[in-house]
């Protein structure tokens, strides 16, 4: 199921202090997210929730599923990336 995706501002805020490719990265890997591609594990459902993607970052979310909405409250970078 495809989600519309929206984003806090202290994850937008996290993805816009990124170099480029490392942005770049983070994007696919949200659009995967929203996508409904499985990444660690499953979303939960009207709960918040965190996932940590491929790139180590780990994403604060709420899925609210009657909406369609993938709600992502804060976006936190590897300790490794800074």
């Amino acid at each position: 199921m495809a989600l519309r995706l929206q984003l806090a501002p202290p994850a937008l805020r996290t993805l816009d202090e990124c170099p480029a490719p490392v942005r770049q990265r983070l994007q696919g890997e949200l659009a995967a997210l929203a996508a409904g591609l499985p990444l660690e594990g499953p979303l939960l459902p009207e709960e918040v929730g965190l996932v940590v993607l491929g790139s180590g970052f780990r994403v604060h979310y709420l899925l609210e599923q009657e909406h369609r909405l993938l709600r992502l409250t804060d976006v936190m970078a590897p300790a490794s990336s800074h």
